[in-house]
């Protein structure tokens, strides 16, 4: 366990918690953009993520409260991708994943084989990541596969509707270059 050091700062300028300023409110869009195209995979939705930037960076908000309600935070990890890497094929039974693409340039491609949904058999192929930051929902039994398709390592954030259990992982897998599944990624 990583312990914290705690410093008592006894500051003979007098500095005090009243010499800060509040930050100035965003100008923000009353709710995030929700885009649904007819190509769509029922069930999955893709949320434009805004970018506010400064001298010193960028800061994203990936989820939030603010707008409409959301399925509860349980489980955070962030992936690093190498340039080329490939994550594919998964599907879950339970959760939903919440995938926050901001760094980098990936390629997601997912797949429905869901018996009765309408959009069974369907391929949806999303670019994201620094050029479009999105969030992408993909609900349970959504075959799903990543992959960089940059030059560079990038990163993604998932936010999954459970948390992952080690002793009984809800995530089922299947070899890469399965003829089943009617995609292959850029460069591949």
């Amino acid at each position: 366990m990583i312990e914290p050091t705690y410093t008592t700062l006894v500051s003979p300028s007098g500095l005090r918690l009243e010499d800060f300023t509040a930050d100035t409110p965003l100008q923000r869009p009353a709710k995030s953009v929700v885009e649904q195209k007819p190509e769509a995979i029922d069930g999955v939705s893709v949320t434009s993520l805004k970018v506010n930037s400064d001298g010193r960076g960028s800061l994203s908000e990936l989820l939030t409260t603010r707008g409409d309600p959301i399925e509860p935070i349980v489980h955070v990890y962030h992936v690093r991708a190498l340039a080329g890497s490939i994550r594919a094929w998964v599907y879950h039974r339970l959760q939903s994943d919440r995938l926050a693409f901001c760094e980098g340039l990936f390629e997601i491609a997912l797949y429905d084989i869901r018996l009765g949904s309408p959009t069974m058999n369907r391929l949806a192929v999303f670019r994201l990541g620094s050029e479009r930051p999105a969030l992408l929902r993909i609900p349970p039994f959504v075959i799903h596969g990543v992959v960089n398709i940059g030059h560079d390592v990038a990163s993604f954030v998932n936010m999954p509707t459970q948390a992952y259990n080690p002793e009984d992982p809800d995530k089922y897998r299947l070899a890469y270059g399965d003829p089943r599944i009617p995609h292959r990624f850029h460069g591949t």
